[in-house]
């Protein structure tokens, strides 16, 4: 962050007071200490966001985020001892009973065992009607091994299973709110056990609605949400892929544009993305600009329409009036998905 803020706030057209450090203040053409002292007391007391290319309503995000910690730190508190890590039944039907309801509550592993996937449907000619099988199909690999993680807690509390060290490991870690390895090989998903299952339930219901439109990929005839996937990023190659085939192409020729204009985007296939969030600027009438102090944190963008063009061919938009506009797997901003190139103008 410093090596991108320094050459922009210390250069020689600041120094030599042609242009004000940070938008802000005139360096003085003086060496006496006493004026530049006087200078530095009329500096506000709380930075403006804008010197570190920040939107005015960054505190939003500040608050959020300092809200998270506190949240962590409280639950760190609440966090079980060494001793309770061992097993007492009493103890862990208290810790793990809700998580283990919670799993119940929420995932029907009967109904989505009805789902057979097969071999030819995994090795389809059609990048994403094979990418929608294989997801469920991972899925469902997934949904197994919570299962059997979960039931073998359960029958050691609850029953006269037993305690096996495969078991007592999966438990301490869970008793712990973590998540075990055995599930994040498949998919690495929220940090918080609760908040995996929770989140995995939505996904797979969601990509059960998919399978009914796997067929010929006429899941892409309708507005897609890729919070819906557990690898959006596999999605996204599957979509590049069935984009060079169409127009004959290699991958490595094709680039990704996208438009919130309907019909702007002239390609053989083109996908419409709802559900995404903007953080740190506003859209309006179809251009990015700069986000009022007042405004809310996130934005619920319009449909989004992307596709894949050749890298030679002309794009949508003057390249002087677009920017690169990262596209995050989620609030937290650790996974970068894509990058997107849209107009600010």
């Amino acid at each position: 962050v410093i090596c991108v803020q320094e050459p922009g706030i210390y250069n020689s057209e600041t120094m030599a007071g042609s242009k004000k450090l940070s938008g802000l203040i005139q360096v003085p053409k003086t060496s006496e200490i006493k004026d530049i002292f006087a200078l530095i007391s009329k500096l506000p007391d709380i930075d403006s966001p804008e010197i570190f290319g920040l939107p005015s309503n960054i505190d939003r995000s500040v608050q959020r985020f300092n809200s998270a910690k506190i949240i962590l730190s409280l639950k760190q508190l609440q966090s079980i001892s060494a001793e309770d890590l061992k097993f007492n039944r009493e103890k862990w039907m208290a810790q793990l009973g809700s998580l283990l309801k919670l799993w119940k509550a929420l995932v029907k592993v009967e109904e989505f065992r009805k789902f057979r996937i097969k071999a030819s449907q995994l090795s389809s000619t059609d990048p994403i009607e094979g990418f929608i099988y294989m997801e469920f199909y991972n899925m469902q690999q997934l949904m197994e091994r919570i299962h059997e993680t979960l039931e073998g807690i359960g029958n050691v509390l609850y029953s006269s299973g037993l305690l096996t060290s495969a078991i007592e490991k999966d438990a301490t870690i869970l008793l712990k709110n973590e998540v075990p390895q055995r599930w994040t090989s498949i998919w690495d998903g929220p940090q918080s056990s609760t908040e995996y299952i929770r989140t995995f339930s939505r996904k797979a219901n969601a990509i059960k609605g998919w399978l009914p439109k796997a067929a010929g990929s006429a899941i892409l005839k309708e507005p897609i949400s890729l919070a819906d996937l557990f690898h959006p990023e596999t999605f996204l190659n599957a979509f590049r892929q069935k984009s060079a085939r169409a127009m004959k192409k290699g991958i490595d020729d094709l680039k990704l544009v996208c438009s919130f204009e309907d019909k702007l985007i002239k390609a053989p296939n083109i996908i419409s993305i709802k559900e995404l969030l903007l953080q740190g600027c506003t859209m309006e009438g179809g251009r990015i600009i700069e986000q009022a102090e007042n405004r809310l944190e996130l934005q619920v963008l319009s449909y989004c329409y992307i596709a894949y063009l050749p890298k030679g061919e002309e794009s949508i938009y003057p390249a002087k009036s677009t920017v690169d506009v990262p596209v995050y797997f989620g609030l937290s901003r650790k996974q970068l998905l894509c990058p997107v190139s849209y107009t600010h103008l």
